[in-house]
């Protein structure tokens, strides 16, 4: 490349898509949590790389049946055999630690379930593997069932878990083309662009910022060590001399402003303080379909409120990209002693945010005219010990709204005590996506014994259906009722596998909560897509 072009001010292109890896995988929180991370290379990864290896032919096939979207086959062909056996032989190279990590903890975790009945647990310690030694305290709980808490924060430090596998793609891929995130790699084309970059380093911030202010190219490309001409060139390709479009992205009115994203993310605004809920949205503009993407959120939110530790609500792709734009990030505590619940908080540490608040549920934030609320949600964990999930009641300038994404409302008793502490709510989010996938769909690397089908099939990653959300509806005295968090934009597909027809369960009982809201009075309708709401 000439001086002149290395020098020139440049904008991340708008559709250039950041995909954060972890050998290669995409970046989801459990791929960054160090035992979390372990489990899945050891337990879901590696034996589909195998598979793939053995039988290309069976996931390609499987992998043009929409009926199998989001099952266990890669969404490659025949032709990436080779990536595949090299991403493989990687893994168990750079990955021998972490595998051998995972293989020990499970197999403590079987043993002690076996042998610990309720005597002292002393005598663990002195056979505990290296691996797991200064790292892993054995408990019981008050009925003498034993179980494993990994002490996270050391494990962050542990040589183990350092970050050599964390990796940034550069890619164009259209949203609703990329490869499901949790059965599919991200291996090297022509297309995407790999450069090695742990998440928590400053160059971050540099991309971050070429969003929507300019950057001098050269120092893009020194920072991520492209020096080649053909490298520059490549890199450059992600890039443009022309700024974004950006709709609106701040509020001036006197009333308050809600957009909608898609899914479960919603920006309130007023005047004076911004909060955005669940940030994952597209990144690709179609002024047709009217949709709002990443440049249309302001230059500074006060204020980010995450739900809880799924793919679909807490994003580390976007979350990566808004480093040094948001006040504060509020979250619920998790549960240190399940396997199952690892920290948001230290997961946001390595995205190099450090501005976290851990709420416990009904924890208060003053706002500018207003306050922010943490409620506690039943459901969508598939009956697991997991506290690091919760709902929002937002009061601003005398507006009411409440936002609860997969919430389900099989006790209505939970709300009608919130309504005693809270009092009624005008417009409330409610998410039902009541017919979720399984326990092992997502949780299948952190248990250490099978699951039988029965078992399994009867503990679901589910929301409300139109009774339970009807009952929510009527102890809060809701007026305005938006069904969201449905997962079916289609930039949304690849993190959540969803694509619905008129007859599946989540579109006829939403419809059902809609026509009982209707015949009520009530105002009444199911988002999908990006809307502007002012109250």
């Amino acid at each position: 490349m000439n001086a002149p072009e290395m020098i020139e001010p440049v904008f991340l292109a708008s559709d250039t898509k950041l995909e954060p890896l972890v050998f290669r995988w995409y970046a989801w929180s459990h791929l960054i949590s160090p035992l979390q991370q372990a489990l899945n290379l050891a337990f879901r990864q590696l034996p589909m790389l195998k598979s793939f290896i053995a039988n290309p032919a069976v996931h390609e096939a499987a992998s043009k049946n929409p009926k199998m979207l989001g099952g266990n086959f890669l969404e490659l062909s025949k032709s990436d055999v080779p990536g595949v056996r090299e991403l493989l032989q990687d893994i168990t190279q750079r990955g021998t630690h972490l595998l051998g990590f995972a293989d020990d903890f499970i197999q403590l975790d079987r043993q002690v379930q076996k042998t610990e009945t309720g005597f002292s647990l002393d005598h663990l310690y002195d056979k505990l593997p290296v691996s797991l030694a200064g790292l892993v305290e054995v408990t019981y709980d008050p009925n003498n069932h034993v179980s494993l808490r990994l002490l996270e924060e050391l494990a962050y430090e542990d040589e183990a878990f350092k970050r050599p596998a964390q990796e940034l793609a550069f890619s164009k891929t259209r949203d609703t083309s990329r490869n499901f995130f949790l059965n599919t790699p991200r291996l090297p084309s022509d297309e995407r662009m790999i450069v090695p970059s742990p998440f928590a380093d400053e160059r971050f911030d540099l991309l971050a910022a070429s969003r929507i202010k300019p950057v001098c190219f050269q120092r893009v490309a020194e920072a991520f060590d492209v020096h080649d001409d053909a490298g520059k060139e490549r890199l450059r390709s992600y890039f443009t001399t022309t700024p974004p479009v950006r709709n609106e992205p701040d509020y001036t009115g006197d009333g308050v402003r809600v957009r909608y994203f898609g899914h479960a993310c919603v920006l309130v605004q007023s005047a004076e303080v911004s909060v955005l809920v669940d940030p994952f949205l597209t990144w690709d503009r179609d002024d047709g379909e009217g949709r709002l993407t990443f440049h249309d959120l302001p230059d500074h939110i006060d204020y980010v409120f995450l739900t809880h530790n799924h793919q679909d609500h807490f994003s580390i792709e976007v979350l990566l990209q808004l480093r040094n734009r948001v006040g504060a990030f509020l979250i619920p505590r998790n549960n240190a002693t399940s396997v199952v619940d690892p920290s948001m908080r230290l997961v946001l540490r390595q995205l190099g945010h450090h501005n976290v608040t851990v709420m416990d549920p009904m924890d208060r934030v003053a706002l500018p005219d207003g306050w922010i609320v943490s409620l506690p949600f039943y459901g969508e964990h598939a009956d697991l010990n997991i506290t690091s999930k919760h709902g929002m009641c937002i009061e601003l300038k005398g507006r009411r709204l409440m936002f609860l994404a997969d919430s389900d409302g099989k006790d209505r008793v939970l709300y009608r005590r919130l309504v005693q502490r809270l009092g009624k709510v005008d417009h409330l989010f409610i998410g039902m996506e009541c017919d979720g996938a399984p326990l092992t769909w997502l949780y299948s690397p952190y248990l250490s014994n099978p699951v039988n089908r029965k078992d399994d099939d009867s503990r679901r990653l589910s929301g409300s259906d139109s009774e339970h959300a009807w009952a929510i509806v009527e102890e809060f005295g809701c007026q305005n009722i938006y069904v969201y968090a449905m997962g079916q934009e289609p930039w949304m597909r690849f993190v959540t596998g969803l694509e619905y027809t008129p007859q599946s369960k989540q579109i006829v009982e939403s419809d059902k909560l809609l026509e009982r809201c209707r015949g009520a009075g009530l105002g009444a309708e199911r988002l999908r897509g990006c809307r502007t709401i002012t109250l």
